[in-house]
């Protein structure tokens, strides 16, 4: 019986796994799409996951003294099982409940919303791992061996959702599946532990979730709390992402992930973006669109004489909608293309006349990458003469702050490098018109000169000589020395996160001295083998940032590879904790230095290899691959890491799990927080993987210097 209860332990550790990993792919996207989310809010939830987790360790070493661990861990396995649907309708339903509707949330509020809604999940799951911990390595030191076998549980639970749930199931179904494998887990281990009342009110508990999950519909009814007064008429989910549509009165919104992609019956948004740019050649022939067809620009861009129309778009479920929903005209001239801006441009042979692309600002590294010196040059080879690309920023009319300045400074220094003549029409939005020709700010004369028919873009609503005066304001704000914006340096990035802080008063400055001020104390205050630990749990986090950055820079999305990516770390820490180990006689501190060493070395060449993998533009496969490989080495070295700590020191196991998963989690947290929103955007990552190589080389350096001093946890 002793040998089935510890067996049915290890289960429990594995569908711990599979719960955590699932969840957290899920919550991610989730939090990515109502808080309508870019790289800094994908940091600062990681980095709340990996703070809360990592203090639900460290909490649960004072429950050491609890002689019943098995009801602990039904408890926690309870909650794992409730928790994930619970979070996921919360975070839907009282968004627009908390926060006025529409409205633009802070940094504050994004951190605090997260945190207090990720608590009960993230602490349960912190805790499991230190009780697993104590209740596995009852006769010897298992703590890798736990380790281990939630990492091989996330593994399974991260091939099964990119497989398979992802494609067949909704989000809800997916976590009624997790609620049911846990509560049958917890079922399980109170029987073959003989504990007969959580093994008579767990099954209770379970029918009566089940039946409320049957009977009432989450999925609808979070979406309409987070869409209040609108009417959503399609939603589906596909391998880019959540596409919805809803009506209000007679017009369209799409979005997706979100963020609102397009309205229908927005003229003046639709003329503006086709005829700025159209006006300017006496003659297109040849428009390549990237993005927002399905809106009535390609009805706009018709009215000219023109030979063809290549649409792009990279998800194919936003033309689903459009032929759904009739926004897509029927005409031979148009030539839809499901792919990538970026890597069409790159192999097609085809020339333009005029290049509109119709994208929101930069505030992701997706969107940064169409607002770089790169994305320019190479457009600009594919480009006819006299051609005219058009692009735009948010307009804020008659005034500009220093943050607005700074990012149109940007865009027009990057454009300038590789275009003679640039001007700045003033709107719905600042339209940049670049080309080598000369351009006109002569918006009306041009209209009647070509007779083209708008109900907005004419003389009746537009005056020339006011869209040159508020053209040459912005000019004239603009400052000559601003930098470059570039695919691996995103400045355009960065300056949209400084504008987006800029609209509250949140004093940013302040909470970060407290919490640098919070944590050097720590790291003051733990065992160097635990300040080794968070180096390279900052190295981990800030290397599985770099790679999801860069495979979004290169690709152009990142929706379904995080977790394929989560999934391939989660197997190299499998690996990493468990067979490693088996092929060294002995895990001693000076493996543990050399890792370290090597960890750093790492960090160092990961972004060079990224960034030859780009200019080498090997084929998709070859690229992939590589991108995995990456991902798996730094797991495996991070699990080994994480091994070799627990097996060097000699102490208690509670504490020892709990200060070494703590210490490791600490350091992602602290990693994917700052590389994600501050280190890539300010230093780029050639910079960023040389600070966080010295940063674990200077540890293994502290850790050789004081090896004979390691102490033991009291």
């Amino acid at each position: 019986m002793r040998l089935k209860s510890h067996n049915t332990l290890k289960l429990s550790i594995i569908i711990t796994g599979i719960t955590t990993v699932i969840t957290q792919i899920i919550l991610l996207r989730e939090f990515l799409s109502v808080f309508f989310g870019n790289e800094l809010v994908m940091g600062i939830i990681l980095a709340n996951w990996m703070l809360l987790t990592g203090a639900g360790a460290y909490l649960g070493k004072f429950l050491k003294n609890i002689k019943n661990k098995i009801s602990i861990i039904i408890t926690l396995q309870v909650v794992l099982a409730l928790m994930p649907m619970i979070t996921v309708f919360l975070l839907n339903a009282l968004k627009n409940t908390v926060f006025p509707v529409g409205s633009m949330l802070s940094l504050i509020d994004i951190i605090y919303s997260s945190l207090i809604l990720l608590i009960p999940f993230c602490i349960s799951s912190g805790i499991t791992f230190t009780i697993f911990s104590t209740e596995i390595s009852k006769n010897s030191n298992r703590i890798n061996n736990v380790y281990y076998l939630e990492s091989v549980g996330s593994l399974f639970g991260g091939i099964i959702f990119n497989f398979l749930l992802l494609f067949f199931f909704s989000t809800f179904q997916i976590l009624t599946l997790i609620l049911t494998i846990n509560f049958l887990a917890a079922i399980l281990l109170a029987i073959t532990t003989k504990m007969k009342l959580p093994g008579i009110i767990i099954p209770i508990i379970f029918l009566f979730f089940l039946t409320i999950i049957l009977k009432f519909d989450f999925e609808s009814t979070s979406l309409r709390y987070l869409y209040k007064g609108q009417n959503i008429i399609y939603s589906k989910e596909n391998q880019y992402g959540k596409l919805l549509v809803t009506k209000t009165d007679e017009q369209l919104n799409f979005y997706e992930n979100g963020v609102s992609l397009f309205s229908t019956n927005n003229i003046i948004e639709t003329e503006e973006s086709v005829h700025y740019a159209m006006l300017q050649h006496s003659n297109p022939k040849n428009i390549l669109l990237i993005s927002g067809g399905i809106s009535g620009k390609i009805q706009e861009i018709l009215k000219y004489n023109i030979d063809k129309v290549d649409y792009l778009e990279l998800n194919p479920g936003i033309i689903d909608v459009g032929y759904i929903f009739g926004t897509i005209p029927e005409t031979r001239k148009l030539n839809i293309i499901n792919k990538d801006a970026r890597f069409f441009i790159k192999k097609t042979q085809n020339k333009y006349d005029i290049v509109l692309v119709n994208l929101p600002e930069p505030t992701t590294s997706r969107i940064n990458r169409f607002y770089t010196f790169e994305f320019f040059s190479e457009l600009k080879k594919k480009l006819n003469k006299d051609a005219v690309i058009s692009i735009s920023l948010g307009s804020s009319q008659n005034y500009l702050s220093k943050e607005e300045i700074n990012t149109n400074s940007i865009m027009f220094n990057t454009l300038k490098t590789c275009f003679e003549n640039i001007i700045i029409i003033s709107g719905d939005r600042n339209y940049y018109l670049a080309s080598d020709a000369k351009l006109n700010h002569q918006i009306t004369h041009l209209v009647k000169n070509k007779n083209i028919e708008n109900e907005y873009v004419n003389d009746n609503y537009l005056d020339d000589e006011l869209l040159l005066q508020r053209s040459n304001f912005i000019q004239n704000s603009l400052s000559p020395e601003s930098r470059i914006n570039k695919d691996f340096k995103p400045l355009s990035y960065y300056s949209q996160l400084l504008l987006w802080m800029s609209y509250f008063k949140d004093n940013v400055l302040i909470i970060s001295i407290v919490v640098f001020i919070i944590l050097v104390f720590i790291l003051l205050k733990i065992n160097i083998i635990s300040l080794g630990l968070f180096a390279g749990g900052f190295a981990a986090s800030s290397s599985e940032i770099i790679i999801l950055i860069s495979f979004q820079i290169i690709y152009g999305y990142v929706y379904n590879i995080i977790g394929i990516i989560i999934t391939l770390f989660m197997a190299g820490l499998a690996i990493g904790s468990f067979f490693l180990p088996k092929l060294f006689k002995d895990l001693n501190k000076n493996l543990f230095i050399r890792l370290q060493f090597c960890i750093g070395i790492f960090s160092i060449i990961l972004p060079f290899i990224i960034i030859a993998c780009n200019i080498l533009n090997f084929e998709t496969v070859i690229l992939h691959s590589i991108f995995y490989i990456l991902t798996l080495l730094i797991s495996i070295m991070t699990g080994f890491q994480f091994a070799i700590a627990t097996k060097i020191r000699k102490s208690k196991i509670p504490s020892l799990a709990a200060e070494s998963y703590s210490s490791d989690l600490l350091g992602s947290a602290v990693g994917a927080l700052l590389t994600s929103a501050l280190l890539i955007p300010l230093m780029g990552i050639i910079n960023v993987g040389i600070f966080i190589g010295l940063l674990n080389i200077i540890c293994g350096l502290i850790i050789l210097l004081r090896r004979n001093r390691i102490i033991t946890l009291r």
